[in-house]
């Protein structure tokens, strides 16, 4: 039977994190990893630490390609910070204390059921074929769960049907979500940090997506920066 003792070592929160954290809705696989995070830094009186894929599966159980999954999720959502250093196998972790910077989960996005099935290698296997339109319906939910993400990031709030519309007429032709929410990021940093420079509106989000603003390029935070378009 367990009984833990305090005594034996323990992870010291801020109540106002823990706060911040029972108003957000972050998947179970997220979690988990999140909480190996706090038990790597928090858990040794550090901010940050290297931690390898390998150990987030010895600690959760988790297969690797999920942990990959559960790590940019979180990232998507700002939770973690992620840095390499020099030439190091494994990533630095970081967890983001300012939680007003946290991009939630929306309420209406379904999470996609878990996958059971995985290869010997540890890679989820192919999913069995199912009716067309069966596939068509879940190609439609991912889209449109995947467009509440994109939306609850991008800084302009306007025309939130149009932006659908556009959203779902690109289609293939746009990136994976996680490109987006970094090409919004990056914008968003350097309209933060670019200061007394010339800094365009952001445009109606629909407009963002079909001129492929996702692809502009601006400078990295810090000194002589140039504006992007977007």
């Amino acid at each position: 039977m367990a009984n833990p003792q305090i005594e034996d070592g323990f992870t010291a929160i801020a109540n106002e994190i823990m706060d911040a954290l029972c108003r957000t809705r972050i998947p179970g696989e997220e979690r988990q990893i999140l909480d190996c995070i706090f038990r790597k830094t928090y858990g040794w009186n550090k901010c940050q630490d290297a931690i390898s894929l390998s150990q987030f599966v010895e600690m959760t159980g988790i297969v690797k390609p999920h942990v990959v999954r559960a790590i940019n999720g979180l990232l998507s959502k700002k939770v973690i910070i992620v840095t390499k250093k020099g030439n190091d196998v494994a990533n630095v972790y970081e967890f983001n204390k300012d939680y007003d910077t946290w991009i939630a989960l929306p309420k209406k996005v379904t999470l996609p059921k878990k996958v059971t099935n995985v290869t010997e290698k540890g890679n989820p296997s192919l999913p069995k074929k199912v009716h067309t339109k069966t596939n068509t319906t879940k190609t439609k939910n991912k889209a449109s769960a995947e467009f509440e993400i994109f939306y609850a990031a991008y800084p302009n709030k306007k025309a939130p049907a149009q932006a659908l519309k556009t959203w779902n007429k690109l289609s293939e032709k746009r990136p994976p979500l996680d490109v987006l929410l970094s090409a919004i990021r990056k914008q968003r940093a350097w309209r933060d940090n670019a200061k007394g420079q010339f800094r365009p509106e952001w445009k109606h989000p629909a407009t963002w997506l079909a001129q492929g603003c996702w692809e502009d390029e601006v400078e990295t935070p810090g000194p002589a920066r140039r504006a992007g378009t977007w």
